[in-house]
Order: C-alpha cells, then sequence, then structure tokens
C-alpha cells in the first residue's frame, strides 16, 4: 500500500501547490474543485474519508452550522479537533458543491458565481482556504500512514489480484475491475491466473481452459465463436487498466482470437 499513499499524497500535495501559487480568483476555485472531486473519487481517499466522518460523529455528533461560547468551552480537546476539521473541510466542500453546479449549468447561473465570490472575497479568505487544505492533508496522510504501517506487506511494487475486493495492481498501478458483490467475466479471468493459477501466472491460458474452470461451460467447445466472450472480457481488462493508470499501461493483457484462443500477462508487468 506504500506505493499508492506516496502517490496519493503527491496528488494532494500537487493541487495544494497549484492553489496557493494562483493568483486568478476563478481558477482558485477550479483547483478547489479537482482537489475535492479527487477526494470523492478515488478509493482510498474514499474509504479514509469515511473512517475519519465516522470517527468525528462518534466524538461530537453531526457538525452544527453554530457553536455558542458556552458550548465552545465545554469542548473536550479531542472534540475541539474533530471540529475543527469538520470546519476546514466544509469550506472546500461548499466550493466545489457551487462549482459542480456552475458546471452542470455551463456557467450560464452567475448568481451561484456571485454567491461564492462574495463567500470567499475577505482579505483573509485564501489564507483561510489554504490552512483548509493543509488541515485536511494532514488528516488524511496521518490516517494514511497509519493504515499503510498496519496493512504493509511484501506485495507492494508487485502484480497481483485481490479477488476479495475485485482490485488489480499491476507494479504499483491500482486498478479496480469490479465491485465487491459483483462477480464479472473479468474477475473470473483474472482469478484464474492469479488465484488458481497463482505459481504459473507467466503461462499461456486458453480460453476453453478458462471456460471449463471457471465458468464451468463443458461444452465450450461445441459452440461456435465462444472465444467472443473471453475475447470481450480481455479487451474490458485492458480498457480498465489504461483508464485508471491514465495511458501508463496500455498492454496488459495480450490475447488473440479464434479457436485456439489464449491470453497472457505482458511478461514485463510481471
Amino acid at each position: 500500500m506504500k506505493i499508492f499513499v506516496h502517490k496519493i499524497k503527491d496528488k494532494m500535495l500537487e493541487f495544494t501547490k497549484l492553489f496557493c501559487i494562483e493568483t486568478n480568483f476563478f481558477q482558485r476555485f477550479v483547483i478547489v474543485y479537482k482537489y475535492f472531486r479527487f477526494l470523492n473519487t478515488d478509493p482510498i481517499v474514499k474509504d479514509v474519508l469515511q473512517k475519519i466522518f465516522n470517527d468525528t460523529a462518534k466524538i461530537i455528533g453531526e457538525p452544527e452550522e453554530n457553536m455558542d461560547e458556552d458550548k465552545f468551552l465545554k469542548v473536550k480537546g479531542e472534540a475541539l479537533f474533530s471540529r475543527e476539521f469538520w470546519v476546514y473541510y466544509t469550506n472546500l466542500e461548499v466550493i466545489y458543491g457551487k462549482m459542480k453546479k456552475l458546471q452542470k449549468c455551463n456557467l450560464t447561473d452567475k448568481t451561484e458565481l456571485e454567491q461564492l465570490s462574495k463567500l470567499f472575497s475577505k482579505p483573509y479568505s485564501k489564507k483561510m482556504l489554504e490552512l483548509s487544505f493543509e488541515v485536511v492533508n494532514s488528516e488524511v496522510f496521518t490516517r494514511l500512514d497509519q493504515e499503510s504501517f498496519c496493512t504493509e506487506d511484501e506485495k507492494d511494487g508487485e502484480t497481483y489480484f485481490d479477488e476479495q475486493n475485485g482490485v488489480l495492481f499491476i507494479k504499483g498501478e491500482r486498478v479496480e475491475i469490479n465491485k465487491q458483490d459483483k462477480i464479472t467475466n473479468a474477475h473470473k479471468i483474472l482469478r484464474h491466473i492469479f488465484v488458481t493459477n497463482k505459481d504459473n501466472t507467466a503461462d499461456d491460458f486458453f480460453f476453453s481452459e478458462i471456460a471449463e474452470d471457471e465458468f464451468q461451460e463443458l461444452d465450450y467447445k461445441n459452440r461456435a465463436n465462444n472465444w467472443r466472450k473471453y475475447a470481450r472480457a480481455c479487451e474490458h481488462i485492458n480498457e480498465k487498466v489504461k483508464e485508471q493508470t491514465g495511458e501508463a499501461i496500455t498492454d496488459f493483457l495480450i490475447f488473440n482470437t479464434g479457436d485456439t484462443s489464449k491470453v497472457k500477462i505482458n511478461q514485463k508487468y510481471l
């Protein structure tokens, strides 16, 4: 997991740096939007944030919009920090929500932009948002480091398939193949390669073999063009890998078509 933690940190720090050096008012909001979208889409970050939210709710309950002085003075240190996190996180969340609406309406609703500009037009607004980045980054990074330490294993940097979670790992790249509760054709093919044949992952695997062992299609050889189903699944895997690695990996699986079709992992990823 260490490799993914470093990549996540680098990405979040990149957004933070861009925000700090940006002078254009609107472009700062765009950076916040992209930063928050990353938080909402990266599966590891989403999981970490959910745990932060759950822990925060246990300490202080749901975040309140207002808190009077008496209540503030009675808050314990742990709860105070939790409430502080909510405040800074919400600063960014508000901007993200407004920018999402603006994107949907193609910037035709000027009211949303005006409201956003007024909300963050104070002399201290930029520094406050910079601090919001810092607080969110700090808490997420701490949680990531803790989870990385607790789940540290010898597979970092290797190529393997996490069958339980439906995630393919390729030399430090993480590719989500399917949701945990859905076993797809792509999942079955990867399971055949990485789990059923874990000691022979460099081999060629004939579609007929996969059909019988993983799909229980004992009549595979008697059905015309049955190879198409497996070729499509292999294409689907390559497409997911290409998309989720930012086109860094475009040739993960090598396969052919026809009656003697087979698939193998590109040797350079083993």
